[in-house]
């Protein structure tokens, strides 16, 4: 271990053991720590290399000889002093505890990024389909009353081959968080009904969380607009997905 890595394993120790310990959220960090420290661990067990044997002992001179007398006094002033009292690792309860804590959490990080390469499997999150329209907003079209308490964030779209998309942030759970949700209605029934509420041969909806973004997906099947079904033949696969501004259509056959 040269040089560079003890004093990355010294800096990486201080960010995981010291007073400001922040290594923690830092899963990388936590992983680099884990595989330095068990470097040192290993190259401190490897026995030391074997001591260069001379060819032939050499004979002691004069300087050599008052050179052994004066290490060995030297030695033996040493052995009179009294021993220096050596600095605790750990100087209280507190910090051991501290110390421990933090040390099993480094630990626990590092096998659980290990756990990860070694057992998660991949999974593709788009099959590809490509995108086949992005839907025009229509300002003149009241959104229905389909997201409980409005925002004044709520849009509609205009007309897609007989299916009109609307948007908005709905309350998803008891904890009062709302979520980007996209719905699809008949367009003719919204014609019909207006904002009153929503029926008809069919109603398409889904929110998004957090980074997920809103997504509804089906296959075409009977019942659908007769301009959608010409667009999309029945058994395509489609999809729209709001991203926080625009909806796009997505559609592939399969």
């Amino acid at each position: 271990m040269d040089d560079d890595v003890r004093h990355e394993l010294r800096r990486l120790r201080a960010r995981a053991y010291g007073p400001d310990a922040d290594i923690a959220g830092d899963l990388a960090a936590s992983e680099r720590l884990a595989v330095l420290e068990e470097l040192e661990r290993h190259e401190r067990s490897s026995p030391p290399p074997p001591r260069p044997t001379p060819d032939a002992p050499a004979e002691p001179t004069a300087s050599g000889i008052e050179d052994d007398a004066e290490r060995l006094g030297e030695s033996e002033a040493e052995d009179d002093e009294e021993p220096r009292e050596r600095r605790p690792l750990v100087r209280s309860r507190r910090q051991f505890w501290a110390w421990a804590i933090s040390l099993a959490a480094v630990t626990a990080l590092a096998s659980a990024g290990t756990a990860l390469t070694v057992t998660f499997v991949p999974v593709a999150s788009s099959v590809g389909a490509p995108q086949v329209g992005t839907l025009e907003e229509d300002p003149d079209t009241e959104t229905p009353a389909i997201f409980g308490e409005r925002t004044g964030a709520e849009r509609a779209f205009k007309d897609f081959y007989g299916v009109t998309a609307f948007v908005g942030f709905a309350q998803v759970d008891a904890t009062e968080n709302r979520s980007p949700c996209l719905y699809l209605l008949d367009t003719a029934e919204v014609s019909l009904r207006g904002a009153r509420g929503v029926a008809g041969n069919f109603v398409y909806g889904g929110c998004g969380a957090g980074i997920f973004p809103a997504t509804v997906e089906f296959v075409v099947a009977e019942g659908m607009p007769e301009a959608f079904v010409e667009r999309f033949p029945i058994g395509t696969s489609v999809q729209f997905v709001f991203d926080g501004e625009n909806v796009g259509v997505f559609a592939g056959r399969g």
